[in-house]
């Protein structure tokens, strides 16, 4: 039976059943981890904090916690790494908790300490931007072993064409040294990334070369009528993985060589860019529920009433459209499906045997690499 399960990041999502590669070895790792984590949790501690920014300015905090917990202090920092303030903005017995942080100029991250335990860390997962709705963090995400992705060092968007001069100013507080657009050739020529202050690396690696030049009203209802007749972007999803393999592989060195923090970024933020952040978090050891989990998210945000008609522009732009296209439409050709993601990953494990095999072989990751990257990436 399907139920609903909070994110890090605030979210409510649909949980899945979750699909694990069937190796005897792997599911007693998985099994031993998680037990060592739930225990950990009994003990004492906060686990799986999550932020919600509920109106300018004032956050909703939640968390699960062991009855030693006591109270935890929350602390209010620009930075994910150290705390800047020496009083706590607020002390929670009970949760969820709302806390108000007038007059900010930008990012805040909350480190909530317990009586007893680590602390957390915790912060909102899409930013608050004008002109990049699909625009949010990858940290918060909790690993097999009971560690957790570090916040602000990793972003997943959609196209950065629209960014404001407001979302220029938040952006530049945050120190983005390298952007990775996946958009192919013709895609960036259409709408090309700029940017206004501190210019990161821009990294143009190519996914989906072979999409069409120039799209028009007729291709969007070819493109409709595929998924309506169920050859949807499943299969384009799972041969991203594969085919571009090689493409995913010179990211993901980037990430390990620390150019960070680092946005990763396609059109819509959802396909090319939700494979990349699977790849990732997979990587970093996230389970595959909450990655399948994180992919849905961009239905949160893409279709949302009150950013649809941003969508339904953005279509409108692409294939040259008279007019908005309607409604049904833009949730046609704009919703995430889990069978999409999943069949991404099947087709790794279908392919290579393991998840770890395909790092290996596919995008030619040495363990070097792989612990590189995992040290930069998660919280010890």
């Amino acid at each position: 039976m399907n139920r609903s399960v909070r994110l890090s990041g605030g979210e409510t999502v649909m949980k899945l059943p979750m699909r694990l590669p069937s190796r005897p070895l792997l599911f007693a790792a998985i099994t031993s981890c998680s037990m060592l984590a739930a225990a950990y949790a009994a003990v004492g501690g906060i686990e799986n904090p999550t932020c919600e920014l509920i109106s300018p300015g004032v956050y909703r905090l939640d968390y699960q916690a062991s009855s030693q917990a006591g109270g935890v202090e929350v602390f209010a920092s620009s930075r994910p790494d150290r705390i800047d303030s020496a009083k706590p903005v607020l002390t929670i017995r009970k949760t969820p908790a709302e806390v108000s942080i007038p007059g900010q100029t930008g990012r805040i991250y909350f480190h909530l300490k317990p009586a007893l335990g680590p602390t957390r860390v915790v912060s909102i997962r899409r930013l608050p931007l004008e002109g990049a709705k699909n625009f949010r963090d990858l940290g918060g995400y909790r690993t097999f072993d009971g560690h957790y992705v570090r916040w602000g060092l990793v972003y997943r968007s959609n196209h950065l064409v629209n960014l404001t001069a407001k979302d220029f100013e938040y952006l530049n507080s945050l120190g983005i040294r390298l952007i990775c657009d996946v958009r192919s050739d013709s895609e960036r020529a259409r709408a090309p990334d700029h940017w206004v202050g501190t210019t990161p690396e821009f990294l143009a690696v190519p996914i989906g070369s072979n999409l069409i030049t120039s799209p028009s009203a007729e291709d969007l209802k070819r493109r409709i009528a595929a998924i309506n007749g169920q050859a949807n972007d499943s299969v384009r999803a799972y041969e991203y993985a594969t085919k571009y393999a090689g493409q995913y592989a010179k990211i993901l060195q980037r990430l390990a060589s620390g150019d960070l923090p680092a946005v990763e970024h396609c059109t819509a933020g959802k396909d090319r860019t939700g494979v990349f952040s699977a790849i990732l978090l997979t990587a970093l050891g996230v389970p595959r529920e909450v990655v399948i989990q994180d992919y849905l998210l961009s239905n949160q945000y893409l279709l949302a009433p009150d950013t649809i008609q941003n969508t339904a522009a953005d279509l409108q732009r692409a294939f040259g459209l008279p007019e908005l296209p309607d409604i049904a439409t833009v949730r046609t050709i704009m919703s995430s499906k889990p069978e999409t993601l999943e069949a991404a990953l099947g087709h790794i494990d279908n392919e290579y045997g393991s998840f770890e095999n395909y790092l290996r072989d596919a995008l030619h990751l040495s363990d070097s690499n792989l612990a590189a990257l995992r040290k930069r990436l998660v919280e010890p």
